[in-house]
């Protein structure tokens, strides 16, 4: 691309920029009341009904003027401003967009599709680097060559769409052509030394045309939220230039022209930024108007359906400092409204916050539902467990006519069926929902050949329906629809931030660590959300490591990347501590214990078993306590937390690096310890 066409096209993006930050600024000081009073503004909001916001100001002007007139000479005079086009925040905010936008198609299935079909080395690596640079490569094209002459091309269409309060609406924008984004993708890439396959650059400049301008307002919210470090004056000069350009079209007085005057300061910018977050995912932190659409589906005036203990610890351990996932529970709300009866299976790979999710739905539907968790870890991995948990819900829950569980109504799912037909028969307009959670985890050995996990029905009642949870590998499962988390990469990223940022304000430690780096918030952050490639878990581990001191070494650059780079820093850092071969030993051969032990297990019995001093041994768990489930029981029983570290563990170069034989302890549990250790009560 020719140096003047590039000065142009950086032109075009900052001013199409500023266009949809004071669309979104102006939008929502207009038409809503939370947003409003956010900013102190008096009154209440306008009836708009359905005119549109620039149909709104424009019926406010002195001189008659239409709102495509309006749009077009706006965005004429924003396009030439010189204090917009020489905004260094502004360009910044661009850059980073394109960044983040070039990161998620890095880590996209069609990228990889494409590079393995065509057998070309590693795009992922390369675009994951030009997206490290996007921001210098953007802030140093010089624009001094651009023609200003050039309008900016907004459709109305596209317009009526980013002066919308409606989050859905601007959602629905979209960026320069597809033509643009491409020349600009190769000209970057020559520019780095790098060459794409036009299949490839054809795919990252439509994901730069469709979501370039969701990924802007994502930028502009997230600094919003943390106190508008980087943007908050950026955005309350663009509000003051589009209200000159306003005034000077004829904006003179009126309700409209007061509510825009009353976001003065960048504090009020930042309230109404997020205010409109809020307003937009349904009030972020307690999931209102989920939690009300949710609420439609089920009686809450019935009692609550008994879940067993171990689901209770499950459902607080799970939901304590969750954030976010709007979007799943938005798809299951949608799910249930849409089909008479069914499947929902929520797939995603270990540590994204599966069963996170399940507990928090168990808590918006107010334990109307049916619920089991299955658990490695803690021994819940049978099918008798799962129908003996389900039917005893049912017949308690629905005042069923069953003194007790009959002979055999756990060999296989008939009885289960014959309770949930008889629980639909009774429900009217309402709907039974079933929670399960990590099918992946069910031990199917002892099933009947050919039938479903956990002998699921292939045939539910009307206004039944099964929310189920599993990792992306194949199970025998009846006719289902899938809910693949591991697609909504941009929405995971954005919750995984808000999460860390909310774990640093409530912890002195890591803000301390940060400081003592002299690192920026949203540097940390950004690096922290990067590194964990969206997963939670990693994140608990890593985040907690920080907090208490144990990291107190490392720096942001040393942090491991990804849930299985953490496990392989910790199991490294340990065997550096501990230099005594024999306290070594004696570390693993309890670790590993404890992953071939089919239920929580207490230090008492684990030292009988490993012939070691229990108070020992007891050190030895303490060691190992942010990978261990301790029970509130006293004594407490241990179990390994998440299915994750036991896979780690039992992987073949960690097994042979740590010298343990897992076929010898399998084989002494068995022998000496079934009934206390191994096997069922």
């Amino acid at each position: 691309m020719p140096l003047m066409d590039l000065a142009n096209f950086k032109t075009r993006v900052i001013g199409c920029s500023a266009v949809m930050a004071i669309g979104q600024v102006i939008s929502n000081a207009i038409a809503n009341p939370a947003t409003q009073a956010a900013a102190g503004i008096i009154g209440g909001p306008i009836a708009l009904g359905g005119v549109s916001i620039l149909a709104a100001i424009a019926g406010s002007l002195a001189e008659t003027m239409a709102a495509d007139e309006l749009a077009n000479r706006m965005t004429e005079r924003l396009g030439k401003n010189p204090r917009i086009l020489d905004n260094h925040d502004l360009i910044k905010a661009a850059g980073e967009a394109i960044g983040y936008i070039l990161r998620e198609v890095a880590k996209s299935d069609r990228l990889i599709a494409i590079a393995e079909t065509k057998k070309l080395p590693y795009p992922e690596t390369a675009l994951c680097q030009l997206a490290e640079k996007t921001p210098e490569y953007w802030l140093d094209i010089n624009t001094n060559t651009a023609d200003l002459s050039r309008s900016l091309n907004i459709s109305e269409d596209q317009l009526t769409k980013i002066f919308s309060a409606d989050a859905e609406e601007f959602d629905r924008v979209t960026g320069l052509t597809t033509a643009d984004w491409a020349t600009f993708v190769n000209e970057f890439a020559a520019s780095e030394g790098k060459s794409f396959d036009a299949e490839i650059v054809e795919f990252v400049a439509g994901k730069l045309y469709a979501t370039f301008p969701k990924a802007y307002r994502e930028v502009l919210k997230l600094d919003a939220a943390k106190g508008g470090e980087k943007f908050a004056a950026m955005l309350l000069n663009l509000h003051q230039i589009a209200l000159a350009e306003l005034k000077d079209l004829g904006l003179q007085n009126g309700e409209i022209l007061q509510k825009l005057e009353a976001v003065a300061t960048g504090q009020q910018i930042c309230q109404v930024m997020v205010k409109l977050e809020a307003i937009e995912i349904g009030i972020r932190d307690d999931l209102a108007q989920l939690k009300t659409s949710l609420e439609r589906f089920i009686d809450t005036s019935a009692p609550r359906l008994p879940p067993p203990y171990e689901c209770e610890t499950i459902i607080a351990d799970r939901t304590q400092d969750f954030t976010g996932r709007q979007f799943v529970f938005a798809a299951i709300a949608e799910f249930l409204q849409n089909n008479p009866k069914g499947y929902f299976v929520l797939e995603a790979d270990p540590g994204v916050g599966k069963t996170s999710i399940m507990a928090k739905l168990v808590l918006l539907l107010k334990r109307r539902c049916v619920v089991h968790f299955n658990s490695q870890s803690q021994g819940i991995v049978r099918t008798e467990q799962f129908l003996e948990n389900a039917c005893t819900q049912l017949i308690r829950g629905y005042q069923l006519n069953y003194p007790q569980l009959p002979e055999n109504s756990t060999r296989d799912g008939n009885f289960l069926s014959r309770l949930l037909g008889e629980v639909s028969a009774k429900m009217g307009s309402k709907k039974l929902i079933v929670v399960v959670d990590a099918l992946d985890e069910v031990d199917s050995s002892l099933q009947g050949r050919g039938s479903n996990v956990l002998y699921l029905p292939d045939a539910l009642p009307d206004n039944v329906y099964f929310i189920v949870s599993k990792r992306p590998e194949s199970l025998p499962l009846p006719n289902h629809q899938v809910f693949d988390l591991m697609q909504y990469s941009a929405e995971s990223r954005a919750d995984v931030k808000v999460y860390i940022d909310k774990r640093t304000s409530n912890s002195a430690s890591i803000q301390s660590w940060i400081n003592r780096q002299n690192l920026q918030r949203e540097q940390f952050v950004a690096a922290v959300a990067e590194k964990s490639q969206n997963n939670f878990m990693y994140l608990r581990y890593v985040l907690n490591d920080i907090d208490s001191g144990k990291y107190s070494d490392v720096t942001l650059k040393d942090l491991p990347r990804e849930l299985e780079g953490y496990y392989e820093k910790h199991w490294a850092r340990m065997e550096m501590a501990v230099k005594d071969k024999e306290l070594r030993r004696r570390k693993l051969k309890v670790i590993y214990l404890l992953t071939k032990t089919r239920k929580p297990v207490s230090c008492d019995i684990l030292a009988d078993f490993a012939e070691e001093d229990a108070l020992d041994l007891q050190e030895v768990l303490d060691d190992w306590e942010q990978f261990l489930r301790r029970s509130s029981d006293t004594p407490p029983d241990y179990s390994i937390y998440h299915a994750s570290f036991q896979r780690f563990l039992h992987r073949k170069d960690v097994v042979q690096k740590a010298g343990v034989s897992l076929r010898d302890i399998e084989t002494a549990i068995s022998d000496n310890l079934w009934e206390n250790l191994y096997g069922d009560e």
